[in-house]
């Protein structure tokens, strides 16, 4: 795998974007209008990624970025007081950042957003207690390449990882046709978390 670098973090978030406007459907329900979906994700997730990326890797099958992920560190967590201020900085900065999303959603439709994505977050993970996990944030293939075992070559090196270090492998998806993929790698679904007026949810999977 290559790791991608703070300067290619717009090409990551770009392919994870297109991926997500497509098939997701937590994305599609929180932007229903499919002719502004992919600028609003392109933005979000170019933010989103920044804020993360010192607790995380982010990384790609090749140069050609056929598949990237988002791996969260439990290990680089914030534990202290002024560790924990610093990372809710960076939440402030990265929603102040993405506040042009406005232009194409409106205030309500971004505060909307925000709520929901609050109440579909890996919160579940404080169920690990203190055992260190790898979280797979994220995973985006491109269209013209899916089906074409590129999700495998991700999933399979962060397992491999995973084994090697004694950490847990976590994950969560809200498409319900991801499970069958993750299962055949010996994920499990530990938790199902349902938002309130709608008919989504939220698979949350452990590596046994």
């Amino acid at each position: 795998m290559l790791r991608v670098g703070r300067q290619d973090i717009p090409k990551a978030a770009e392919v994870m974007a297109q991926a997500f406007a497509q098939d997701d459907p937590l994305y599609q329900y929180i932007l229903p209008d499919e002719t502004t979906r992919h600028q609003v994700l392109s933005i979000f997730f170019n933010h989103y990624i920044e804020m993360l990326y010192p607790y995380s890797d982010v990384v790609a099958t090749s140069e050609q970025y056929e598949a990237v992920a988002l791996v969260f560190h439990s290990e680089l967590e914030p534990g202290t007081f002024r560790s924990r201020m610093k990372y809710r900085r960076r939440i402030a900065v990265a929603v102040c950042k993405s506040v042009p999303i406005c232009r194409y959603i409106g205030a309500r439709g971004f505060i909307r957003g925000l709520s929901i994505l609050h109440k579909m977050d890996s919160s579940w993970l404080s169920m690990l207690g203190k055992r260190k996990y790898l979280h797979m944030d994220m995973l985006a293939v491109q269209r013209q390449y899916q089906g074409q075992g590129y999700a495998s070559r991700i999933i399979r090196p962060l397992l491999e990882k995973c084994h090697k270090e004694e950490v847990i492998c976590s994950l969560e998806t809200q498409t319900i046709g991801n499970l069958p993929l993750y299962e055949h790698y010996d994920y499990h679904v530990v938790k199902v978390i349902s938002l309130p007026g709608s008919s989504l949810k939220q698979y949350c999977m452990l590596h046994s």
